[in-house]
């Protein structure tokens, strides 16, 4: 369920009635109009307030009367989830040069939800567009820590730019990379040339190497798996090597 934010007021000040509470933001879910609002008194950072916010929205029956929002509705940790994803990314951008990573040493990229690269070596772009080569998503952003994706290091040619696969920041994978990861995991479950157990225990080499890629021991269980997977089928066994190739250059990026 997508929410639509509108920022009111990022730094509070105070109100000048003690009673009156400070707007810091509309959210709008599925045609509803949500308030989030700070106390009367709070000053500095709309987020440093987010454990105090409150939720209210418009009575229908009647004009200019607002209704609270129970802790169990479930639009209100919505509308709070949103806002602070919001506020953090206002923060985020304020912090960096434009098109340019929070760090300064990366350009901005866009990637489509399939890898395709639309953007990565400083060029322009609008958040929300989709991919010129499958239509789907784009995003610039990493979907679990809204950490901005790396693009080529700032003031070098984007020829040759391949995404990442992982997130620098949180270390989740793209949705590029799960669902080759899902691929995988299929591939493994319906080749009837290993067994149950050399079966589990590729995925779980796998897993350990995907989710910790630069770990001391990636190299050492990246050779296993690629050892136990020489039984597979051809389509398994192809599929998993040119993945772990990928993998090999993701590894060497700092």
């Amino acid at each position: 369920m997508a929410a639509k934010v509108v920022i009111e007021n990022a730094i509070l000040r105070g109100s000048h009635d003690g009673d009156l509470l400070q707007k810091v933001a509309n959210v709008y879910v599925n045609g509803e109009e949500i308030r989030v609002l700070a106390p009367p008194k709070a000053t500095g950072s709309a987020l440093d307030w987010s454990e105090h916010w409150s939720t209210r929205e418009p009575n229908k029956e009647r004009f200019g009367v607002e209704d609270v929002l129970l802790n169990t509705d479930f639009r209100r940790t919505l509308a709070i989830e949103a806002v602070k994803e919001e506020l953090q990314r206002l923060i985020r951008d304020a912090n960096r040069p434009m098109g340019m990573n929070p760090d300064g040493l990366y350009y901005d990229a866009q990637i489509c939800l399939n890898g395709h690269v639309q953007s990565a070596g400083g060029f322009p772009f609008k958040q929300g567009e989709h991919c010129n080569k499958c239509g789907a998503e784009c995003i610039d952003e990493c979907p679990g820590c809204k950490t901005p994706i790396r693009g080529m290091v700032s003031n070098t040619n984007w020829v040759g730019y391949a995404p990442p696969s992982f997130c620098h920041s949180c270390g989740r994978a793209y949705p590029w990379m799960e669902d080759r990861l899902q691929t995988a995991r299929e591939l493994l479950n319906h080749d009837d040339k290993l067994s149950l157990e050399e079966r589990e225990k590729l995925w779980g080499l796998l897993q350990y190497v995907m989710t910790d890629p630069k770990s001391d021991m990636a190299p050492a269980k990246k050779k296993l798996f690629e050892i136990g997977i020489a039984k597979a089928l051809p389509a398994t066994r192809e599929f998993f090597l040119d993945l772990m190739a990928k993998l090999g250059a993701e590894m060497l990026k700092p």
